[in-house]
């Protein structure tokens, strides 16, 4: 049995964490080890993972009511260390508990467990990047390895999972994401349709959201790592052109469910308005994107105006003052 490796990235969401790693404890796969590395500025959230890891005391049991994955109060195998310490040895506890250097943003953090693993991992091992703020079903992993090992000759490098509404059950976020070359923005494919939709009604994707990216230890030694140029955003996106560029090819697998609150820690839920550290970062990260893989022509600055107008017309004129500064003279 293929051994895989899970990642979680902490910041200041240490509920949705532990609900995330008690639904992985409950997988039906047997051979895996997470990795969780903790990007908060504030140890108060670092030791609330350990605390669950050691069965959590009654006396913050109350800050964890209605969970869909309830905490099980039991102690688990793990190990809790910093980034330098982590790096210089093999670990092998069931979980292992990262306490980042410095919060560095998405790629940078996830980055810390796959340079361990491009260290430590074997040539038949698997990666599973997932959001914190994810919910997996039991099956999901078997899923995702079997369907690896299927097309294994098709040179598949990256692939993701069903994405469902943690809050509406019956609807999909995500199948993948669509990259629009036009106007330089991303979409995202299959969302808002019911759970039952056959794969053949959907389209090809592009990249795989970032909530949930399976690859395999091949993949991560020929592409690398995340790209650090991204502090939040477009990180999945980069990582999938680099993949093209070598030949990868990028693919999502029905029968991987997982449930994603979507945004939880930065404020860009589908339920209201991005917040506007959210907003900022997402211009950020797509200026640095298009100017890395297509330049910036008068193109990008024409659909970044239209972006902008739009933000404009909904009355968000703080959001629309702080990414024209980004897009235009920064």
């Amino acid at each position: 049995m293929n051994k895989a490796y899970i990642i979680l990235l902490n910041y200041k969401g240490t509920k949705d964490t532990l609900e995330c790693l008690e639904s992985l404890l409950k997988l039906k796969y047997e051979n895996f080890q997470i990795f969780v590395i903790d990007n908060s500025e504030d140890i108060t959230y670092y030791n609330g993972l350990i605390e669950w890891a050691q069965g959590m005391p009654s006396s913050i049991k109350t800050s964890f009511k209605h969970l869909v994955y309830p905490l099980s109060l039991k102690p688990v195998d793990y190990a809790a260390v910093s980034e330098a310490d982590f790096l210089s040895a093999a670990r092998h506890e069931k979980i292992v508990l990262i306490k980042a250097d410095k919060n560095k943003g998405f790629a940078a953090g996830n980055n810390i467990a796959l340079n361990y693993i491009m260290k430590f991992g074997s040539e038949d091992s698997f990666i599973w990047l997932l959001n914190n703020d994810t919910i997996v079903e039991k099956q999901s992993l078997d899923a995702l390895v079997e369907y690896a090992n299927k097309i294994e000759n098709l040179k598949t490098g990256i692939i993701g999972s069903k994405l469902i509404y943690y809050y509406s059950p019956e609807t999909i976020q995500a199948v993948g994401g669509k990259f629009n070359e036009t106007f330089f923005i991303s979409t995202h494919e299959g969302e808002g349709r019911p759970v039952t939709t056959p794969k053949s009604d959907f389209g090809t994707i592009d990249y795989a959201v970032g909530a949930s990216m399976f690859i395999t230890y091949k993949f991560l030694i020929d592409v690398g790592p995340l790209s650090e140029d991204y502090f939040l955003y477009y990180e999945e996106l980069d990582w999938s052109y680099k993949a093209r560029e070598k030949g990868w090819k990028t693919d999502w697998c029905p029968d991987s469910v997982v449930y994603h609150k979507e945004g939880a820690s930065i404020g860009s839920s589908y339920r209201k308005e991005k917040s506007l550290f959210s907003e900022t970062e997402i211009f950020k990260s797509r200026k640095i994107f298009v100017k890395k893989f297509y330049g910036l022509s008068l193109r990008f600055y024409l659909s970044s105006l239209l972006l902008i107008l739009n933000r404009v017309r909904k009355g968000n004129f703080k959001a629309a003052k702080a990414v024209t500064k980004i897009t235009f003279t920064q």
